[in-house]
């Protein structure tokens, strides 16, 4: 039988736990390593994201990306495109790229996480 003390403990609890897990909300990952040999963007280089290509411009390729936000806890809201883009916009700028181009979008839960938001596309440096 639960008693009014006992269910204000489990209430103090679950907050505690639901407040104490916004420190870490959300991981992410890459395809990219430290290791690439090209050479890292300042942290103040805006990165483009854009999901279609770029015909107005020229650029080299410099490869393949795809980056994972995983939500840790049902507490969270699900990861949001714009969250993605950002972890896109991090890694091509440590890899040198000044564009992250065609990129493709996937969400939903997964075995082990909440809810995640993929997203893939190609690395460009762009020409003069």
């Amino acid at each position: 039988m639960m008693t009014k003390k006992n269910s204000i403990s489990s209430v103090s609890v679950l907050l505690i736990v639901a407040t104490l897990s916004g420190c870490s909300a959300y991981r992410t990952s890459s395809s990219i390593s430290a290791e690439h040999p090209e050479t890292p963007l300042p942290a103040s280089t805006r990165v483009l994201v854009r999901e279609s290509g770029l015909p107005d411009k020229k650029y080299k390729e410099i490869g393949e990306i795809d980056v994972s936000v995983k939500k840790l806890t049902i507490f969270h809201a699900d990861p949001t495109k714009e969250q993605a883009n950002e972890v896109l916009r991090e890694t091509a700028r440590s890899i040198g790229a000044d564009a992250v181009i065609n990129v493709k979008y996937d969400s939903g839960m997964g075995l082990f996480t909440w809810g995640y938001m993929d997203a893939e596309g190609l690395c460009v440096k762009l020409l003069e």
